[in-house]
C-alpha cells in the first residue's frame, strides 16, 4: 500500500508550522534559563556559561535603550536570535511595565556582572567582532553614566531605540526567510498589527515632543511593502519630533523616487538607510533574493548614494548575508558598495529561520570546517580586502580569524 502524497499547496503551511515550532522551542529554552537564572549565577565568575565566556568590564547598551516589537506582540531588547529572552507582550502589559519588568532587570544585571548569560555569544556581531564598549567608554554617554555608576536595573527613561519588526510583509520571498510572499494589507492580521504598533508608539507620538529616540523600520520585511509601515512613514510629520531619528532597512526595490517623495515629511529625520543585497551580480541575486529585480535595486541604490553624497542623510550601508550561493562574491560586493556610494559594506552569516530542512541549511554554511567548500570559503574571507575600515564583517569576524589559522596550519 502506497502512502498518500502531500498536496503541493500544503507544503508552505507545513514549513511555516515547523518554523513556528523551532522559534517557540528556542524561546522556551530562553524562558527556562530566565526562570532558573539563580542556578546559573551560582557558578564562579571565571567559568564559561553554556560554552560562552563571560565579558567582564564590557557593556552592551541594548538592554538600557532598545525595544524590538515582533508580530505576535512579544517584545525583546535586542534581535531575538541574539538575545532570545522576551521582556513581555504589548498585548498584556504597557511599554513602561515591560521595560522595567523582572526579565529586563535580570538581563541588565547580567550585563553588570559580565556574564551576558542571556546573550547568544556565537551570533551577536558585537561580541564576535569585539566591539562592545568598556564600562569606562560607555560612561562617557550621559544616558549611561548614572546607570552604570549605580548599576541601575530599573530605568526612568523609555527605550531610545524602537525597532519595529512586527510586520513580515515583503515584496520578496527569499529562500532563506520564507517559502511564499507575505503581504498583510487588510483583515484581522493587518488590524492587529496596526493596533499593537500604535499601542507601543503611543508614548512617543501622543503629542509633539523633543524626546530623543530612533525609530528603526524594519528587519522583518520591507517598509515599503508593508501597509502599516507605509502609513506611518508617509503620514508622520517629523517636524513635531525634531529629535526623532529614523533608520530604514529595505531590500531597495520599492525605494523609488515616488516613494521617497511620499515620505518627505520625515526626510530631515532620516539617520540611516540599509539596503539588503546578498549578491554582487544579477545571476546570484536571482537565487538569493527571490522576487526582486536587480536593475531596479542597483538604480535605486545608486540614486540614494548620490543623495548621501549631497549630505541629505548621515549613513548608507549595504548588507550581504553570507551563504553557499554567494560567498564567492564577497570581494566584488565590497567594490560594488563603494561604487554605488555606500559608507559601509556589512556582512553577516546566514541564520536558520526554520525555512529549510536542517541538512539543506547546513549545506549553505560554508564556514563550517567540515563543509566540502570550506577551503574555498577560507581563501575568500581571508582576502586582505576585508581589512579596510569600509568593511564590517559583523559576526563573520571570528569565522575569518578561524579561517586564517586554518590556512596557516595547512601550509
Amino acid at each position: 500500500m502506497t502512502g498518500k502524497k502531500t498536496k503541493p499547496h500544503v507544503l508552505p503551511l507545513l514549513r511555516r508550522g515547523l518554523w513556528g515550532l523551532r522559534i517557540r522551542r528556542e524561546r522556551l529554552l530562553a524562558s527556562l534559563r530566565f526562570r532558573f537564572a539563580k542556578l546559573f549565577s551560582r557558578k564562579p565568575e571565571s567559568t564559561v556559561i553554556d560554552g560562552q565566556a563571560p565579558l567582564p568590564g564590557r557593556f552592551c547598551p541594548n538592554p538600557f535603550k532598545q525595544i524590538d516589537l515582533e508580530e505576535s506582540g512579544v517584545a525583546f531588547t535586542c534581535c531575538s536570535s541574539w538575545l532570545p529572552t522576551p521582556m513581555g507582550n504589548i498585548k498584556h502589559a504597557p511599554l513602561e511595565q515591560m521595560w522595567n519588568g523582572q526579565a529586563m532587570q535580570k538581563i541588565r544585571e547580567s550585563i553588570f556582572d559580565g556574564s551576558f548569560r542571556y546573550c547568544r555569544h556565537d551570533r551577536c556581531p558585537m561580541i564576535q567582532n569585539d566591539s562592545l564598549p568598556t564600562l569606562d567608554e560607555a560612561r562617557e554617554d550621559p544616558l549611561f553614566t548614572k546607570v552604570i555608576d549605580e548599576r541601575q536595573t530599573t530605568l526612568k527613561h523609555l527605550p531610545q531605540f524602537v525597532n519595529l519588526v512586527n510586520d513580515r510583509s515583503c515584496n520578496l520571498y527569499c529562500p532563506s526567510c520564507r517559502t511564499e510572499r507575505i503581504n498583510h494589507t487588510e483583515g484581522a492580521v493587518y488590524e492587529e498589527t496596526a493596533e499593537l504598533q500604535a499601542r507601543l508608539l503611543e508614548p512617543y507620538f501622543s503629542e509633539s515632543n523633543d524626546r530623543h529616540f530612533v525609530l528603526s523600520i524594519t528587519g522583518s520585511g520591507d517598509p515599503f511593502a508593508s501597509r502599516v509601515y507605509r502609513d506611518l512613514l508617509y503620514n508622520l510629520d517629523g517636524s513635531k519630533y525634531p529629535n526623532m531619528k529614523i533608520a530604514l532597512q529595505t531590500n531597495g526595490v520599492l525605494l523609488t523616487p515616488r516613494n521617497w517623495e511620499r515620505m518627505k515629511g520625515v526626510h530631515d529625520n532620516i539617520a540611516s538607510i540599509i539596503f539588503s543585497f546578498d549578491a554582487a551580480s544579477e545571476e546570484t541575486y536571482a537565487v538569493t533574493r527571490r522576487g526582486g529585480h536587480w536593475p531596479t535595486l542597483v538604480h535605486n541604490a545608486r540614486r540614494m548614494g548620490e543623495l548621501r553624497a549631497k549630505g541629505l542623510y548621515p549613513l548608507l550601508r549595504f548588507d550581504f548575508v553570507v551563504q553557499k550561493e554567494n560567498y564567492r562574491e564577497m570581494p566584488a560586493f565590497v567594490e560594488l558598495s563603494r561604487e554605488l556610494g555606500a559608507d559601509r559594506a556589512y556582512f553577516s552569516r546566514l541564520i536558520d529561520w526554520g525555512t529549510w530542512p536542517k541538512d539543506r541549511f547546513m549545506d549553505q554554511c560554508v564556514w563550517e570546517p567540515q563543509h566540502p567548500e570550506y577551503e574555498d570559503f577560507a581563501a575568500v574571507i581571508t582576502d586582505p580586502l576585508f581589512d579596510q575600515p569600509f568593511v564590517d564583517l559583523g559576526n563573520m569576524t571570528d569565522l575569518r580569524n578561524i579561517a586564517k589559522q586554518h590556512l596557516v596550519h595547512l601550509h
